[in-house]
């Protein structure tokens, strides 16, 4: 399986290493090979150009790519593996350097702001929320675009001032924002009513409220209410995978989840059967892949509105 998995320090990308590392010990036949594709367009196009068999995607760009909108307005894809497994959880949020003087989301036009690299998915779905509420233009003017290597320098020197974050299944940050936690103190900042009425609008997204900010060293609670957009991500597999196979790999998942939470506290207790289904959104169009209808049926979570995929 070689699977595409964002970028390198996105949470994805983690979770994948962590399931590499893991199947490489337990399995003797199965090979997990994690990819850096830049991006999940990226990756739905490399499967679609037959350059890889799996990838993991947000549900806000699979929808991009089943109904041709957002980057495959002008260059379609036609080819989706089936679903899998539900992997990850993310929780975005605000935040601001300790010294600025943001206290909400009312002080971000026109201000240096940090809203993720323009190739990700999370940007794109941050965008189309804001601007379906009249929010974006007040701060597009301002947005510094780097990858997200570079956040923490951009902080750190002063390039940006606030931005946008995310905790992994509640409870982990990616690599990324852990640099930024050890170099510069920051602290969240209020969403005002207009931009939570924005993510509770939003369809392409979901919305929730969190009790902390987790997976931070530093101090950043805040006596406001947490306010956050969300989005689930699964991962997909090639039809000509064999059912044994990602059956197999699901069972090494349920087994040893925590050996692979110590290379990367992210990933989700897996003993639980219905943690693998959390994210699976786009049934009516994309099928359940046999392997993993096997375990679903077998561990009595199956779903009887979703559509067995053919081997």
């Amino acid at each position: 399986m070689t699977v595409g998995s964002s970028s390198s320090g996105s949470s994805t990308y983690g979770n994948s290493q962590a399931i590499q590392r893991v199947v490489s010990q337990q399995s003797d036949y199965l090979s997990f090979i994690t990819q850096d594709a830049g991006g999940d367009p990226q990756s739905i196009r490399l499967y679609a150009d037959g350059e890889i068999n799996s990838y993991s995607a947000g549900n806000y760009i699979m929808n991009q790519a089943l109904t041709d909108t957002g980057p495959f307005e002008d260059d379609s894809v036609s080819e989706f593996p089936q679903l899998g497994f539900g992997h990850l959880s993310l929780n975005l949020y605000w935040m601001a350097l300790e010294d600025s003087d943001i206290q909400t989301t009312d002080d971000l036009p026109g201000r240096d702001v940090y809203c993720l690299p323009a190739s990700w998915g999370l940007r794109a779905m941050t965008e189309e929320m804001y601007q379906g509420a009249g929010l974006w233009e007040g701060l597009s003017e301002n947005v510094v675009n780097v990858e997200t290597s570079q956040a923490a320098s951009a902080l750190a020197e002063g390039r940006a001032e606030a931005f946008i974050v995310y905790t992994s299944n509640f409870t982990q940050l990616p690599s990324w924002a852990t640099e930024i936690d050890s170099r510069v103190d920051v602290r969240p900042i209020e969403m005002t009513d207009e931009y939570v009425q924005a993510a509770e609008d939003f369809a392409g997204a979901g919305y929730a409220e969190i009790d902390e900010y987790g997976g931070w060293e530093q101090d950043v609670e805040s006596d406001f209410t947490k306010h956050t957009w969300t989005e689930t991500y699964p991962y997909y597999f090639s039809p000509e995978l064999s059912a044994d196979a990602v059956y197999d790999l699901m069972e090494v998942c349920h087994n040893n989840y925590e050996s692979m939470q110590e290379a990367n506290p992210t990933i989700l207790d897996w003993s639980d059967p219905e943690n693998f289904t959390f994210a699976l959104v786009h049934t009516d169009e994309i099928p359940i892949h046999p392997g993993a209808a096997d375990w679903y049926e077998e561990n009595d979570v199956w779903d009887d509105s979703w559509t067995r995929g053919d081997e």
